[in-house]
């Protein structure tokens, strides 16, 4: 074990403990600063454990398909509340090998974290799911948790049998489950990593004519979320959906980030049929389709507890890319 990582036996504090999993992924890595801020100890557990800034303790993640019961219930023991944002949303792997892969990661180790919560913990298993549980990246109408769940891929499906799971087994109720849209933030990857990329081109963009709507979330307010459900009783046993305020069209989305970037729209207008066909000639058949698709999602389901979303996401977009070039 690395100098740097304490180890899991080491003394912990019994009150207000919040074991982290996937710590230093995308959203882990600013929701340890804001669970430090509000006064918890933190456990941060990753597959790669690294030092934490300002203290706390660094663990390794059990293997959910080799790893025995007595790891999960050490992992746990002294803990007062999971965060479970640990699983995968690509992988590069074959089709057999790819779906083994999302069943373990996002399936099966959320399973045997639940199993070890319902045995040892006494407040909050908050889930980090995805709107994928609920529905495709393409989506007509509104998506509300009230709908019949109906996901398209592997992901969304694995997510999804995660979510029963922990229904099924935390018969005590305390757990929240969050499912998030699509999340902006520094370091960003996927669909919206690709907009940020061609935001900086310091060219013009033939997205003008685009009038798809896509609900967003900021990693700040997904932070906010987690920690709203951590101690807001009125959470228990529910699924929530979580998003901005108001969707934004891809035109909005870039005229957000070049603003924050300190330039113009640079967008000029360019028929979607023919965007169309040169996405097919270029194999990025399905980032268009996402692109020039509506994909809308409310959550006042979360807000009706007393959570609060980002009211203007164009702006919390501009401030979010005027930072990173600080």
């Amino acid at each position: 074990m690395p100098n740097d990582v304490i180890d899991i036996d080491a003394m912990r504090s019994s009150a207000q403990t919040v074991l982290v999993t996937g710590a230093f992924g995308f959203v882990g890595t600013e929701l340890l600063g804001h669970l430090t801020s509000a006064g918890y100890k933190v456990i941060a557990a990753s597959r790669s454990p690294a030092k934490l800034h300002g203290g706390g303790e660094s663990v390794v993640l059990p293997s959910p398909e080799a790893a025995t019961d007595l790891e999960f219930d050490r992992l746990l023991s002294g803990v007062d509340h999971v965060v479970h944002l640990a699983g995968i949303a690509h992988t590069q792997l074959k089709q057999g090998d790819a779906a083994a892969a999302y069943h373990n990661a996002n399936f099966l180790l959320t399973e045997r974290l639940a199993k070890a919560a319902a045995r040892s913990i006494s407040g909050k298993f908050v889930f980090v799911s995805s709107i994928r549980a609920q529905c495709g990246g393409i989506h007509s109408g509104v998506a509300l948790e009230t709908d019949r769940p109906y996901p398209t891929d592997d992901y969304g499906r694995t997510k999804l049998q995660a979510e029963n799971a922990i229904a099924t087994i935390l018969v005590g109720g305390n757990f929240s489950i969050l499912r998030p849209v699509l999340v902006y933030g520094a370091g960003v990857r996927g669909n919206m990593g690709t907009l940020i990329r061609l935001a900086k081109l310091p060219l013009p963009l033939p997205f003008a004519s685009l009038r798809a709507r896509r609900s967003l979330l900021s990693r700040s307010s997904l932070c906010r979320a987690i920690l709203h459900c951590l101690h807001e009783p009125a959470t228990d046993r529910g699924t929530f959906i979580v998003a901005d305020k108001k969707p934004l069209t891809p035109p909005e989305i870039i005229t957000a980030l070049r603003a924050g970037l300190g330039g113009g729209p640079g967008l000029f207008h360019c028929p979607p049929a023919l965007l169309g066909a040169i996405a097919k000639l270029l194999m990025q058949s399905s980032r268009w389709e996402t692109l020039s698709n509506d994909s809308v999602a409310c959550s006042r389901a979360l807000e009706a507890t007393g959570w609060r979303p980002v009211e203007d996401p164009f702006s919390e977009i501009q401030l979010a890319v005027k930072y990173l070039q600080k």
